[in-house]
């Protein structure tokens, strides 16, 4: 094995520092490697299965966050060079390598990428956030969802289920279909005698909900893993 895959191998499987916030839950069954600094805000809900890539760069999740199963921030996972090669082509058709994302690890530790999570984002399974990526503040994502490096999406727009995104996301907008098919949840424009905008009153609802799923999920969790100790004393 070279030098270069033995320090490949190394950084893939290294444990980065990992900064916590008050009331954070990070399932001990979650995964979280590379050389940089992940920090994880207050009330933050990371679930088991879940992947914190550091390798690229310092990977931040701001308050209020619900990662859950199977996730991927700050990716793409290096591929080890004991890999079959069958098995390299066959994920590297169904995950296409990263756009303008560097893939020199020297070259990433002298210029880091950074991957920011903004408050009360919602993560759901098996979705993936590239390195380099920015996610404002209210984003729903939805399930089986790749956003690529240098994205931004911006606050309360959501994507749905099974969307590739590799351009800039408005705030307040809808992605589906092919990525390339979008609707607003807000209009842009509004008079005053119109009142309230509905989209904010269910945009409120639906952040308050999220926070209710998270206590909920997290005493379950912390329970659970309460109990599994006692049968092993």
């Amino acid at each position: 094995m070279s030098s270069q895959a033995v320090q490949s191998t190394s950084q893939t499987s290294s444990k980065p520092p990992i900064n916590l916030g008050q009331n954070t839950h990070l399932d001990p069954g979650a995964y979280a490697r590379g050389t940089h600094a992940i920090t994880l805000g207050d009330n933050v809900l990371v679930h088991p299965r879940a992947q914190l890539i550091a390798l690229h760069g310092p990977v931040s999740i701001h308050d209020g966050c619900i990662i859950c199963e199977k996730c991927i921030i700050g990716g793409p996972v290096p591929s080890t060079s004991g890999t079959d090669s069958n098995s390299r082509n066959t994920a590297s058709e169904s995950n296409p390598p990263t756009p303008l994302l560097n893939q020199n690890s020297e070259d990433d530790e002298r210029d880091p990428v950074k991957t920011i999570i903004g408050s009360n984002v919602h993560m759901h399974a098996s979705s993936q956030v590239h390195a380099g990526v920015t996610i404002r503040d209210s984003v729903l994502i939805e399930s089986h969802v790749t956003i690529f490096a240098n994205v931004t999406i911006g606050a309360h727009a959501k994507i749905c289920a099974g969307v590739s995104v590799d351009r800039d996301v408005e705030e307040w907008s809808v992605i589906y279909g092919n990525g390339d098919v979008k609707r607003r949840r807000k209009r842009q424009t509004r008079n005053e005698d119109e009142g309230a905008d509905p989209a904010d009153l269910v945009e409120t609802l639906r952040l308050k909900a999220m926070n209710k799923e998270r206590e909920g999920t997290v005493a379950l969790f912390r329970a659970a893993r309460s109990a599994t100790l006692a049968k092993k004393k």
